[in-house]
C-alpha cells in the first residue's frame, strides 16, 4: 500500500536532502517527504531530549503525523557534520537514541535510523 506523506528529520545540510528524500520515496513508497531540518538534529533528540530544539522537532513531527497522515518517520545522521562534528560511532549512538523517542512518542509510526557517508549513500543504520 502506497504511503501518501512520509516524515525526515535530517540535517539542514543541502547535501544530505536529495540523497535521503529519494531513498524515502523508494523505502516508504511515499509521494511527499515532509523535512523537518535543523543542524545536526540527532544530538537535541539523544542528548537533550527535554530541551527546546527536540520539543520543537517533536511538534513538527506531530503536524506530519497528524495533519498529513505520516506513517513513518526517518531520523538522520551524516558524515562532515558541521551542526554535530562527531565521529560516526558517536553519531550512529545518537540516532539510535533518536529513534527511540521517536518511536516512544508516535508508536503508530514506522521510525527508521539513516546514515549518509561522505559519497552522499544513504543507508539504514536501525
Amino acid at each position: 500500500m502506497e504511503k501518501a506523506f512520509c516524515t525526515v528529520v535530517n540535517c539542514m545540510d543541502g547535501r544530505v536532502q536529495l540523497p535521503v528524500i529519494s531513498y524515502l520515496q523508494k523505502r516508504f513508497g511515499a509521494e511527499y517527504v515532509d523535512s523537518i531540518t535543523e543542524p545536526g538534529p540527532i544530538k537535541a533528540l539523544s542528548e537533550d531530549q527535554g530541551g527546546p530544539t527536540a520539543g520543537s522537532v517533536l511538534d513538527r513531527i506531530a503536524i506530519s503525523v497528524e495533519k498529513h497522515g505520516s506513517c513513518a518517520i526517518a531520523v538522520v545522521g551524516h558524515h562532515d557534520c558541521a551542526g554535530n562534528p562527531q565521529p560516526k560511532e558517536t553519531q550512529l549512538h545518537q540516532i539510535e537514541k533518536a529513534v527511540e523517542l521517536i518511536s516512544s512518542r508516535f508508536p503508530n509510526a514506522e521510525v527508521i535510523g539513516l546514515w549518509v557517508d561522505g559519497s552522499w549513500q544513504v543507508s539504514e543504520v536501525r
